[in-house]
């Protein structure tokens, strides 16, 4: 699963169109679709941060690798 911004800006509408028509889904029901487990309001907004930069870069990134690698170093600290 990733992300990336709309290339271009008939992409970004048909993006805001599906959104408004309910078939886009937050960012904690990904991490929750992924991991099996509710995610904490640090953990959301860990990966909505790392979105934003990826999308002001204009790099496609990996949600899934994401959510896995903040959840290791997560394991690790605790």
């Amino acid at each position: 699963m990733t992300a990336r911004s709309p290339k271009d800006d008939e992409e970004r509408i048909k993006a805001i169109l599906a959104i408004m028509n309910g078939h886009g889904r937050s960012i904690a029901d990904v991490i929750e679709e992924l991991t099996g487990s509710v995610p904490t309001e640090e953990t959301v907004e860990a990966v909505t941060n790392r979105l934003r930069m990826a999308q002001e870069s204009g790099e496609n990134i990996d949600i899934a690798q994401l959510v896995g690698a903040m959840n290791d170093l997560a394991d690790r600290w605790a």
